[in-house]
């Protein structure tokens, strides 16, 4: 996916953000720092272009420029499973506003609290929320699991213990949203580990699994054919594309809201100047809520759920509390420093 974009002179972008008016009052705007930017801003991303990581910051750099007139670009810096591009925007990116991480957890926290990264959660600073895509169950509507709620495969988890195999990534939200339903329903799945979402669902539609996790995405085209049947959301609400399955919290598990499943989310260095980190928050923040920019991500499947500064600090907060604690009990902490 190529990004084409304009270079717009300095005078000629602050031209353009003045004339295209964001959707606040200038009293609600901070003050735009002097002499910023006078340079492309860039977004980097930890993951492989084409990814939807990579396709994330893509659509939001093109409509940034829409908004604003500025000139951003798209860096991806993948390698190590994500650890190089989240260490650079963590430790080695000066601290100037000109980088910009679209980053991605429960990866960022489990870089450090599990992988040995060295780098920790007070590197960076989140400026804005994107979207939370949660875990989600599904199954083949024709299987014998297709006849039965999430309390059924419970009961029948229960009574054949090892019966039901999984399909999961290792050490993901999939993963352990597994082993959280196995500890506290106390029953034992066959969790079998895949390279990705798409091997997963292969091998769901050939029957040699019996459950699927996956994102809403990755499965999207299968349950509106009527083959596959979503049985649960881990999160502590249903999805807007679901309404009628249930979240995880309704079924008697107690999980962590918006943490087990994809949080894109923005951030700066630790350092940043305040007042850029506040006005690159403005711009994304109401970048992300107009209508124009809600439908370009529509186009590339990507339900946008902005989060200003302080919202998303404090999601941040509390799915490295959740994370952490989780890890911590299951015996896989293993914090770099």
């Amino acid at each position: 996916m190529k990004l084409r974009l304009a270079i717009p002179s300095a005078v000629a972008g602050l031209a353009l953000l003045s004339a295209v008016a964001l959707p606040a009052s200038a009293s609600q705007a901070p003050p735009k720092p002097a002499n910023f930017p006078n340079r492309p801003i860039n977004l980097v991303v930890s993951y492989p272009a084409g990814g939807g990581m990579d396709i994330t910051a893509r659509t939001l750099a093109k409509e940034l420029e829409r908004v604003t007139g500025y000139q951003f670009r798209v860096q991806d810096r993948a390698g190590g499973g994500n650890i190089v591009g989240n260490t650079y925007v963590a430790r080695q990116a000066k601290p100037d506003g000109y980088t910009i991480g679209i980053l991605a957890n429960p990866s960022f926290f489990l870089d450090f609290l599990n992988r040995g990264a060295h780098f920790n959660k007070d590197d960076i600073t989140p400026i804005a929320g994107i979207n939370f895509a949660p875990a989600m169950w599904v199954v083949r509507k024709d299987s014998p699991l297709g006849k039965l709620g999430f309390k059924g495969i419970i009961k029948k988890a229960r009574k054949n213990p090892g019966s039901i195999k999984i399909g999961v990534i290792p050490k993901s939200s999939f993963d352990f949203v597994a082993h959280i339903i196995q500890n506290q329903k106390n029953v034992k799945f066959t969790i079998v580990p895949f390279q990705g979402g798409k091997p997963s669902v292969v091998a769901l539609l050939g029957g040699n699994i019996n459950i699927s996790s996956n994102y809403y995405s990755e499965v999207e085209s299968y349950i509106k054919s009527g083959k596959f049947k979503p049985i649960a959301v881990a999160n502590t609400k249903r999805e807007k594309e679901l309404p009628d399955t249930p979240a995880m919290s309704e079924l008697g598990i107690d999980i962590a809201p918006n943490t087990w499943g994809a949080v894109r989310f923005a951030a700066v260095p630790k350092g940043t100047p305040k007042k850029i980190e506040k006005y690159l928050s403005y711009i994304i923040v109401k970048t992300l809520k107009q209508k124009q920019t809600q439908k370009a991500f529509a186009k590339v499947g990507i339900n946008v759920e902005a989060l200003d500064m302080a919202q998303e600090q404090k999601a941040y907060d509390g799915s490295y509390k959740a994370i952490k604690g989780y890890l911590k009990q299951a015996g896989l902490l293993k914090m770099s420093q």
